[in-house]
């Protein structure tokens, strides 16, 4: 059963609660003399049963799912302060040095969550492919051989956990295969997806310089996002449930 359908159900539930109290309170009023209609237990219970469910149907519109907090990705922002690209030299073990195209993003991470930890396990760079190409992206991870280059930052070191409201700075690092730059298409255009271990969740924003935060940028991604595309990570809910106050003040984002 689907969360709005939740919501409806117990509206009609509370709905019909209140219509029996509110029958009841009725039936004493008419049989004794020194009953309160208006005041009388039933009747106060009746609109308390009517408000709930009055508040059961609101949130069934607006879509809003409480009980799916702790299990989405977590509230985060994450600030870009620079981006570097440059060729290092790749050390595999019983091989000469070979250079290789490195990557990085200097990147502060904040826990926005009140109550609830935050535990990047890893990041991944995926660049969109060529028209043609049967992915829609190319992933990029770190290096697996030590590199050596000039570095923006110390580079992160997964997991990254962060209590809340805690943040920590760092380097992200990959190393663009040039066998897989042949497929990626120009002009370059690639975001960055990070993983949470605790929601299992994971996350993206553009590799580009910036602030990001749940909806400006920073958005949920599915693994079928790599090779279809954005389109089979959208959300089949209009409304998001985060946003459940926002349509208490603005009624004309409901969805139609």
């Amino acid at each position: 059963m689907r969360p709005r359908e939740v919501w409806f159900w117990l509206g009609a539930g509370f709905l019909t609660l209140g219509a029996v109290l509110a029958a009841v309170a009725i039936a004493y009023f008419t049989k004794e003399t020194h009953y309160s209609l208006s005041t009388g237990p039933q009747m106060v219970m009746a609109y308390a049963a009517f408000a709930l469910a009055f508040l059961c149907f609101f949130a069934g519109i607006a879509g809003w799912r409480p009980w799916l907090r702790w299990q989405r990705f977590p509230n985060i922002v994450v600030r870009v302060d620079g981006i570097g690209n440059e060729v290092g030299s790749k050390q595999m073990p019983g091989f000469p040095s070979m250079p290789t195209s490195i990557m990085t993003l200097k990147v502060h991470i904040t826990n926005a969550e009140a109550d609830r930890n935050v535990s990047i396990r890893a990041a991944y760079l995926l660049a969109k492919s060529r028209p043609g190409f049967a992915l829609h992206e190319q992933l990029f991870s770190a290096p697996s051989d030590p590199v050596s280059y000039t570095p923006l930052d110390r580079a992160f070191e997964f997991s990254v956990n962060l209590a809340p409201q805690a943040s920590q700075g760092g380097e992200l690092v990959f190393e663009l295969r040039s066998y897989q730059m042949v497929h990626v298409a120009q002009p370059f255009e690639a975001r960055v997806e990070i993983h949470d271990s605790i929601s299992g969740k994971m996350a993206c924003f553009p590799a580009n310089l910036g602030t990001f935060r749940r909806y400006h940028g920073l958005r949920p991604t599915t693994y079928a996002e790599r090779v279809t595309g954005p389109e089979a990570a959208q959300p089949q809910d209009s409304v998001p449930p985060d946003r459940f106050l926002d349509v208490l003040t603005w009624p004309w984002r409901f969805p139609g």
